[in-house]
């Protein structure tokens, strides 16, 4: 689900305004992120649940990245124009392996920094998938099952107004059909997006949003009017719970859980849910616009559901988590999910309501390409895509630091898996 909503320009950090007026009603697009809105609260309001602080490093270690690996055939300069964003950074995925990366265009047009291969983007609703994987090690270690409430995990009750009765289970928020759903209007969860990190706990915010007396809350926005497990309706505020219900279980800030169960085993030395750990200079700016003549940078955006949305890494880096799933849950000797978990988060599990949906990843289709599983991403200044078919093992990573035309990226995602078949 991605929004239309008033445009957020920033010419620096923190300097932002909006350049839209009052956010008009969104429009629901495909399988993304909201867009944003400027000037958000630093308090939700109410009393908040919290969660652990994040004892994420001040600085990420840079590290050795991964190697650097041959240029794909695939030029994406000549992509540049055709896809309306300022930089692309692609990746392909074969034999277990990095085999290639492309690049085209500029990582900061203001700084005239180009995009190499170990440029940072942040990911949108790619990330979900990392969300998804750092949950699952905890069912591994058998902390839930998939078809527990998630009453049982939280400090408090969320119930669906239309069902109250009915729980709300794991299973149920991992394929998009707990009923939880944005609320659009104004002042809500579009306005929760802030420049840098949010200083919103997560915790706060959906207990807010989730539970009757909460600033945010709204038995008709916050809910869809039907019972869990009959409605599919895909919920960034349903991913970021099962961040926090990650959170609750291990009392582990999800950011800090994450880098210790998926990213530094996997030696994603540059890789991060936070901001504020990043070299800038090393990160892609988001922007707005169709032309290098009306591109405005948007700013670096943060908010309170961060697992849903904003996984901070570069496409050689990523592909280590691809390639991870892709092997069933391990890679170089680190086993980061057990195989039959791995396996489960492929199948479809609702086909009657979605005969695409796996858990959080999904299966979709380039050319040839018929059933290919992942995830894609857009938010504001940032789209992303990233894809494998388990008939070959064949993955494609695609990023860009703008809103693409989505055909046009269709059809360069064909170009790359059609390069896949040549190694």
């Amino acid at each position: 689900m991605s929004r239309a909503l008033a445009v957020v320009v920033c010419a620096g950090f923190f300097a932002c305004s909006s350049t839209g007026g009052d956010p008009p009603s969104a429009v629901a697009a495909h399988r993304g992120d909201p867009g944003a809105a400027a000037g958000a609260s630093a308090d939700p309001g109410g009393a908040g649940s919290g969660g652990p602080a994040s004892t994420t490093p001040s600085t990420l270690p840079r590290g050795p990245l991964p190697p650097a690996v041959a240029s794909c055939a695939t030029s994406l300069e000549e992509e540049l124009a055709l896809l309306k964003v300022p930089g692309l950074s692609a990746g392909i995925i074969k034999n277990d392996k990095l085999v290639c990366t492309a690049v085209a265009g500029m990582a900061n047009i203001e700084e005239k920094r180009p995009v190499t291969p170990d440029t940072v983007f942040t990911w949108a609703s790619v990330s979900k998938t990392v969300t998804a994987v750092t949950l699952m090690t905890l069912f591994d270690e058998g902390k839930f099952e998939l078809d527990d409430g998630i009453n049982g995990y939280l400090p408090f009750q969320v119930h669906v107004p239309a069902c109250p009765d009915a729980p709300i289970t794991f299973r149920q928020l991992l394929t998009h059909n707990s009923s939880i759903i944005e609320n659009e209007t104004k002042g809500v969860y579009a306005d929760s997006y802030a420049p840098g990190d949010s200083r919103v706990a997560l915790g706060d915010f959906l207990q807010n949003y989730l539970v009757p007396g909460g600033r945010y809350y709204s038995s008709s926005g916050s809910f869809a009017n039907g019972c869990p497990g009959t409605i599919n309706s895909y919920s960034n505020v349903g991913a970021g719970m099962l961040g926090y219900l990650a959170e609750s279980i291990t009392k582990t800030s999800f950011d800090d859980l994450a880098m210790d169960r998926v990213f530094v085993p996997l030696g994603m030395n540059e890789t991060s849910f936070r901001l504020k750990p990043f070299d800038l200079d090393h990160v892609a700016m988001p922007y707005k616009g169709g032309s290098a003549a009306t591109f405005k940078p948007v700013g670096y955006l943060g908010f309170p559901t961060y697992p849903d949305g904003l996984l901070r890494t570069s496409v050689p880096q990523l592909a280590r988590f691809l390639t991870m799933f892709m092997r069933f849950g391990e890679l170089d000797g680190k086993r980061i999910l057990s195989a039959a978990t791995a396996k489960e988060m492929r199948r479809i599990q609702f086909p009657d309501l979605d005969d695409t949906q796996g858990l959080i990843w999904y299966f979709d289709s380039f050319g040839s390409r018929t059933k290919v599983l992942g995830h894609d991403g857009d938010d504001p200044g940032i789209t992303s895509k990233m894809y494998f078919d388990p008939k070959d093992n064949a993955g494609v990573i695609l990023v860009g630091n703008g809103e693409w035309k989505e055909s046009a990226a269709v059809s360069l995602m064909e170009k790359l898996f059609l390069e896949s078949t040549k190694y």
